[in-house]
């Protein structure tokens, strides 16, 4: 089987004029337990830690992923499908880890190569204040005083990047987040790129050098 090879001294030869945060990794208030939200329901610690137990295999493999906005009831019949479904062509960010902090749930997430990851991206470097709300699944024990208490055992399907999250404390601090960067090549006037159809792009100088040495295939064959 042969490798692609990249030897340093080539690596060294490209000049990077500039980098662009190519995602964002933070630390965020995902919602508040035992108090009262926007919506005037309460979400027990105990329901919230059992729950999120439930979905440290999916952030394991980075699977638990959220949407951009909620899904938004259209009426019909497919909607209670719709709203229990996370859809891969609306996902933003992932949720990779979690920990409670008193009577905060923060989460670490990231976000997502996809046209959805690319908007939330564009907010956070713009430093928009972007907010989580929970999409589950449970029974609501309804008090005397209007509060409704979310009981267990609570399915968490997800939580949705927002503009208004019902919990108040539930938006992105830019304290904790840090951009990753990846690297721009700019062309001039001397300078072209070549495409390999694997996907690979060189500067043609560099391109040369690597077919002369056999370094990679073009066409499926050594050229």
């Amino acid at each position: 089987m042969s490798h692609f090879i990249i030897e340093s001294a080539i690596l060294q030869e490209a000049e990077i004029k500039k980098q662009e945060p190519g995602k964002a990794i933070f630390r965020m208030t995902m919602q508040t337990v035992d108090e009262v939200n926007q919506n005037k329901r309460i979400y027990p610690k105990d329901a919230i830690t059992e729950a999120l137990k439930e979905c440290e295999g999916r952030m394991k493999s980075r699977a638990f992923l959220g949407e951009l906005d909620h899904p938004i009831p259209t009426g019909n019949s497919f909607d209670e499908v719709r709203q229990t479904t996370v859809l891969l062509k609306e996902v933003s960010h992932l949720i990779r880890d979690y920990d409670i902090r008193g009577n905060r749930l923060v989460g670490e997430l990231e976000t997502t190569s996809t046209p959805n990851g690319g908007r939330l991206l564009g907010l956070l470097k713009d430093k928009c204040g972007i907010g989580l709300s929970m999409r589950g699944m449970a029974e609501l024990e309804r008090r005397n005083d209007g509060i409704n208490v979310v009981k267990k055992p609570l399915l968490v399907i997800t939580y949705d990047s927002v503009s208004t999250p019902s919990h108040s404390e539930a938006t992105v601090d830019f304290n904790e987040m840090t951009f990753e960067s990846y690297n721009v090549l700019l062309e001039n006037s001397g300078s072209q790129t070549i495409c390999t159809p694997d996907g690979r792009c060189y500067l043609s100088n560099y391109f040369d050098k690597l077919v002369e040495n056999k370094m990679i295939k073009f066409f499926k064959r050594w050229v």
